[in-house]
């Protein structure tokens, strides 16, 4: 498999010098393994890869959405491949139990709020709804999604293809002491503790023995918001380690967090993960092949 970022940013896109080098795009991430072309996320670094997909004659894209908040999906309407009528698109997120995907996308780029709407664009639009811990094949690739703790519905992903694994886990708040997604909440504080243990077991689940762990760092420990959803760089490295992950990736950047930051804890905590871990803070344009 080949990994490339095209968006490494959490909640909205920031274009400023100071993360010149790490890039200000919103989540997007390609996989590739043979012939198989599969998209995590439709932040706003889809733009570009939407580009390069033509460019390249890709007539079929698979595209898992983590969650259908507005950093996860607002590039979506300007992904270029959408106008092209010879392009299949297939659309997976984990079930919402309120609305369909293709409603909640739809909804979001029709007018007023975009003129050109998604159910009339000339790609070959495929949706799907997955269940929490559905397993399926995408080409070569197995996929699997599991629930995370996070508002709404949010799902992370294991990628597995010849022999070697990815894993996707954003956004999320791992170890935190609150329950976040909707229906979470329900039943005795037993219940709950029980709930967080689940979602912790799932998201070792995804994770356990991978190449490349993507993780959502976008805390750091003194500013951490146990209201938020989201998690540690610590979270990060704990996670890797209890899962033997072989590299782990910090990203969804929060969106003032400098390059020079950014380089700064990547010094410490490369100090904090396992000798036969590697570390890496995600960037744009970084290219990973497993």
């Amino acid at each position: 498999m080949e990994i490339t970022f095209w968006g490494v940013r959490g909640s909205f896109p920031v274009s400023s010098p100071h993360c010149a080098r790490y890039g200000g795009n919103t989540p997007c991430i390609e996989v590739n393994a043979r012939d198989t072309c599969v998209i995590i996320d439709a932040g706003t670094g889809i733009y570009s890869l939407g580009k390069r997909l033509l460019e390249r004659g890709q007539k079929e894209i698979h595209l898992l959405i983590s969650h259908t908040h507005w950093d996860h999906i607002h590039g979506l309407p300007h992904f270029a491949p959408l106008h092209e009528s010879d392009v299949t698109v297939h659309l997976y997120a984990l079930a919402n139990a309120r609305y369909s995907l293709k409603d909640i996308l739809c909804g979001q780029q029709q007018e007023p709020f975009f003129p050109d709407a998604l159910d009339a664009v000339d790609a070959d639009l495929h949706f799907t709804d997955l269940c929490e811990g559905q397993r399926w094949n995408i080409g070569s690739i197995k996929v699997q999604c599991e629930r995370l703790n996070h508002p709404s519905y949010t799902g992370g992903f294991r990628l597995e293809s010849a022999g070697k694994t990815f894993s996707y886990v954003s956004d999320i708040d791992l170890y935190g002491p609150h329950l976040h997604g909707e229906g979470m909440n329900a039943g005795s504080e037993n219940e709950k503790k029980h709930k967080r243990i689940e979602l912790q077991k799932s998201a070792l689940d995804l994770t356990q023995n991978t190449d490349l762990m993507v993780f959502d760092s976008f805390f750091l420990t003194d500013e951490y918001k146990d209201d938020w959803g989201h998690s540690k760089m610590e979270d990060a490295v704990r996670l890797g380690t209890e899962a033997n992950a072989r590299r782990i990736a910090f990203f969804h950047h929060a969106p003032g967090r400098s390059d020079d930051q950014l380089d700064e804890l990547m010094a410490h905590y490369s100090t904090e993960v396992r000798r036969d871990t590697d570390l890496m803070a995600a960037a744009e344009g970084d290219h990973v092949v497993l």
